[in-house]
């Protein structure tokens, strides 16, 4: 995934922190030529896997304080999506936005797609899903903790946060890239699931049988999402400042 995730933040990405859970993949080779990327270490104790990245997620943004005008916490099969994504942070940025909610969509392939493929550009089909509704870029400066809930479902920010009034910023999802594709990364994190994991049913969905019937429902569910292809965001109302928690 890591060509796909590089194509599409390039042009809007200055700098990019990987933390890398001692992959042996190829992965490495990978972030280690890119010359905005730096790899950091992802060490994850416990009897749950999910659990120690959950304890981690909150913090690993901080070091970007003072250095950025935004950042964006994600993994590299999440892609947030705009028609013009870099003049939308500015514009947002111009108008005191600090904080960018999404609209999330789990995203669908027949079969894993060309190498030269833009995701966003090219594969379209999609299924609503309100799980993938994550926060997406916010201003390290105004926000004080990010709250991010387990698997960054869920996320009660405190600081100043103010947000668009009419959300304009896409999450799409790329992981049912075909079933086979599917499987095969299911299979490898069900591999890595610990008893605390399971415990919890974190990774339920990571099970072969429920992997193949998820696979077979979203592709009668799945629908081209419509998205224009290029231009700039709707001016209109553009902030909405929420409540500092008391």
């Amino acid at each position: 995934m890591l060509p796909y995730f590089f194509r599409h933040y390039d042009g809007v990405v200055d700098e990019y922190f990987i933390h890398d859970n001692d992959s042996s993949d190829g992965s490495l080779e990978i972030l280690n030529a890119h010359p905005r990327v730096t790899v950091l270490p992802l060490v994850l104790e416990g009897d749950s896997m999910c659990a120690a990245a959950f304890e981690l997620i909150n913090d690993l943004w901080k070091g970007s304080r003072g250095k950025a005008d935004w950042v964006v916490v994600c993994n590299i099969d999440e892609f947030f999506w705009h028609p013009d994504l870099r003049w939308y942070l500015e514009a947002c940025r111009r108008r005191g936005i600090t904080y960018l909610p999404s609209r999330g969509y789990d995203m669908i392939t027949e079969s894993f797609p060309g190498p030269g493929d833009d995701l966003a550009a090219m594969h379209r089909l999609g299924v609503r899903h309100e799980a993938f509704d994550k926060p997406g870029f916010f201003h390290p400066d105004e926000i004080l903790e990010s709250g991010f809930g387990m698997a960054r479902h869920s996320a009660e920010p405190t600081g100043n946060v103010v947000v668009p009034s009419e959300q304009e910023l896409y999450l799409l999802h790329y992981k049912h890239l075909g079933l086979e594709y599917l499987e095969a990364r299911h299979a490898e994190l069900n591999a890595r699931m610990r008893e605390g994991d399971r415990a919890n049913e974190w990774g339920f969905h990571y099970d072969p049988e429920h992997t193949r019937r998820s696979y077979a429902e979203y592709w009668e569910k799945a629908r081209d999402l419509g998205l224009p292809r290029q231009g700039k965001g709707r001016k209109g109302k553009w902030t909405r400042r929420v409540p500092k928690p008391a």
